[in-house]
């Protein structure tokens, strides 16, 4: 072989080194974006900062949180979508507008099963029913009793139509046979003063923000929707104790553009999987209401198609669509 040949051979296997398979092997080379689709300050932008000072220790590169706000969460989840699939932009998803937001919609801003990659579960959220002080009723199954006595009369809050709140009221509404008034607010602050004024009854809400409520007498909660009772809600029963056939639970995870190559998930996951490990993020999460769920990528895709699902079939019954 002429050394002009075995030249052009080393050339061509540099290139091959080099290009994307030399990419993933040295992943990751630069800073990474995490994209929060939500406030500075807020519940997704705190739990977006707590793995990305660890994972920035982790993955040996800067991991920066980017609040990407607005409509309801889906500018910064369509942002990601838009994104190149090379592991350096990253989203720290909700079961809002991951699953949620697209079900309600009658033009989904995206396709959650077919435009992101799932990468890594991080924990669930709680939801608990609470009731203002006024309500005469203690436990599910008397709020049930007054509903159905007085139906259409007794009210619930959300943050808007089509919002995860309003549709935990649909969903529990189906579940039980009652029949409550749904009165939407632009926000969780005006909802939550208007509940602890009295003027409406009830709200369907994350332990985070009810707790503190109910431990100060301002409300009362009556029961949780998740599969089982919580540490932070002491003595409350779930509604399927109290006889109610319901459980939810809210979720957030890292999830990529569709199309990431398989080294790179696996480098994430095993990354994230090793943060979540740490007992000072464990209680960092405890102390917010969420409980730190490890997950292989295979297994978080599969608990994201059951929600689509779940969630496509509470929105179908409720007959809630917006624009």
């Amino acid at each position: 072989m002429s050394s002009i040949r075995i030249l052009s051979a080393i050339l061509l296997l540099a290139l091959n080194f080099s290009g994307p398979a030399g990419a993933q092997a040295t992943y990751p080379a630069k800073p990474i974006t995490l994209v929060a689709a939500f406030a500075p300050g807020g519940a997704t932008d705190t739990a977006a900062r707590i793995i990305a000072k660890e994972l920035s220790i982790e993955l040996g590169q800067p991991v920066v949180v980017d609040n990407r706000v607005g409509a309801g969460g889906a500018i910064g989840a369509s942002s990601v979508v838009r994104a190149a699939p090379d592991g350096y932009t990253l989203l720290l998803g909700t079961g809002s507008e991951m699953v949620v937001l697209p079900a309600v919609k009658i033009v989904p801003p995206y396709d959650t099963l077919k435009d992101f990659t799932p990468i890594a579960e991080i924990g669930t959220v709680t939801f608990v029913l609470v009731a203002h002080p006024s309500v005469a009723a203690n436990s599910v199954q008397e709020l049930i009793a007054q509903a159905r006595a007085n139906p259409g009369k007794l009210s619930f809050s959300s943050f808007g139509m089509g919002s995860t709140n309003h549709l935990l009221g649909e969903f529990f509404m189906k579940r039980s046979g009652t029949d409550l008034l749904h009165v939407p607010y632009k926000g969780s602050a005006a909802a939550a003063t208007d509940l602890v004024s009295g003027e409406v009854k009830l709200s369907f809400d994350t332990t985070t923000v009810v707790m503190p409520l109910v431990q100060s007498g301002k409300l009362k909660a009556l029961g949780l929707l998740s599969p089982q009772r919580s540490d932070a809600a002491p003595g409350v029963p779930t509604l399927a104790e109290s006889g109610v056939p319901l459980s939810v639970v809210g979720w957030v995870g890292v999830v990529g553009p569709r199309g990431m190559p398989a080294p790179i998930v696996e480098r994430l996951n095993k990354a994230i999987n090793k943060v979540l490990a740490m007992p000072a993020i464990v209680q960092s999460f405890n102390d917010r209401g969420v409980t730190v769920v490890t997950s292989t990528p295979e297994g978080f895709g599969k608990f994201i198609q059951s929600e689509v699902a779940e969630w496509t079939e509470v929105v179908k019954d409720a007959g809630v669509k917006i624009e």
